[in-house]
């Protein structure tokens, strides 16, 4: 186990620190300090009337959106990291791509490859026999 700085623990217990009372001062600053009255309460001004409710409503709704973004910038780092590893979207809810075809089209793609590389081959040497030959007939017609 490598040996931590003291820097480096002071800064993340300053950072912990930081966090909390951010926290902190949220959950109090979404706690209701005075509820209008209404004319003609319904239901749901009854239950929204309890300070308590009313807090807790707000929590709620911090809570998901910390969740949604915390969610949102997951998808996004791992889409991000998937693509700068080669790994590409194969299925897209009840759209896949199954793999039969895909290694086939693979296969494929690699012998045409392999195919062009030995026509390649091949052409250089079929130049190289032609540049000899000219240059035998060449010398063949310098002896006449």
């Amino acid at each position: 186990m490598r040996s931590r700085g003291a820097g480096g623990v002071a800064i993340r217990i300053g950072l912990l620190a930081a966090c909390a009372i951010a926290l902190v001062l949220l959950i109090r600053g979404l706690y209701p300090a005075d509820l209008p009255e209404s004319r003609n309460p319904d239901f749901v001004d009854n239950v929204f009337d309890n300070r308590g409710v009313l807090w807790a409503a707000r929590l709620l709704l911090v809570s998901a959106a910390g969740v949604l973004a915390i969610g949102g910038i997951f998808i996004v780092v791992s889409i991000g990291i998937r693509m700068r590893n080669g790994e590409w979207l194969r299925r897209a809810g009840p759209f896949e791509v199954s793999e039969g075809p895909l290694s086939q089209a693979e296969d494929r793609s690699d012998f045409w490859q392999r195919a062009a590389l030995a026509s390649e081959k091949e052409a250089l040497g079929l130049r190289e026999r032609i540049r000899r030959s000219e240059e035998l007939i060449k010398d063949l017609r310098n002896l006449r």
